[in-house]
Parts: C-alpha cells; structure tokens; sequence
C-alpha cells in the first residue's frame, strides 16, 4: 500500500506539489523584481528623484487591477502589491543609503581632494 501525505491523496498532494512549484517560481519573480529596485535607486540618484513615487503606486494598482481576470479579488491584488512595493522601497531606501555612503566627500569648500585653494601670483604678493 502506498503511503500518502498526512491525510493527504494522490490528487491533494499533486496540487500541493504544483502549488510548492509556483510558490518557488513566485520567489525568484520577487526576488528578481526586488533586485530590479535596488537597480532603481542609482537611477533615482543620479537623477535627483525620490525613492517613493506616489503616482507610479498607483499606476502599478490600477494596472494589476486592470489585467486581474479572477479569481483574486482586485482588493486583495490591492493589498499583496502594496506590500511588495513597501518592501521594494526598502530595498531602494537601504541602496540609496548604500550610494550615499560610497560617494566622495565633497570638502567645504567644493573641493573634494582638501581645502588648499590655489592662490595666483598677484594675490600672494599683496
């Protein structure tokens, strides 16, 4: 006799398996989409834009409801994105951070190799 999952059947531990296999496709996916804000954050740096985008937000909302053919409720959409673009902000807050501690330090002055300024001949002699 064949030993079956606790209480389960062939067919419920089928799905379960399918189930297991989109849950690890459904990782790498976010993982990957996390990867892709961190990438962001340079961009948003280097541009002088902040990390949060209330406008993007709820472009990404209004699209995910959009293209929702069911069964999940566009509530429920509503809510599993919010919480991956929170946490996609925190990889780009925690990059930004990252950016900012690899920068060179500007001197006072404007100057980042030290606060020498160069004074002419004429200058100097006064």
């Amino acid at each position: 006799m064949r030993k079956h999952a606790q209480n389960g059947t062939p067919a419920l531990d089928h799905r379960r398996s399918q189930i297991d296999m989109l849950d690890t496709e459904l990782l790498r996916l976010l993982n990957r989409r996390a990867r892709m804000a961190g990438d962001l954050a340079s961009i948003k740096k280097s541009s002088g834009l902040p990390v949060y985008d209330s406008r993007r937000e709820q472009q990404i909302l209004e699209r995910i409801c959009h293209e929702n053919s069911g069964p999940l409720e566009s509530q429920g959409l509503i809510t599993i994105f919010r919480c991956i673009i929170r946490q996609s902000r925190k990889i780009e807050e925690s990059s930004m951070r990252q950016l900012e501690k690899n920068l060179p330090k500007e001197n006072s002055n404007g100057n980042q190799y030290g606060s020498k300024r160069i004074r002419s001949r004429a200058s100097a002699r006064d």
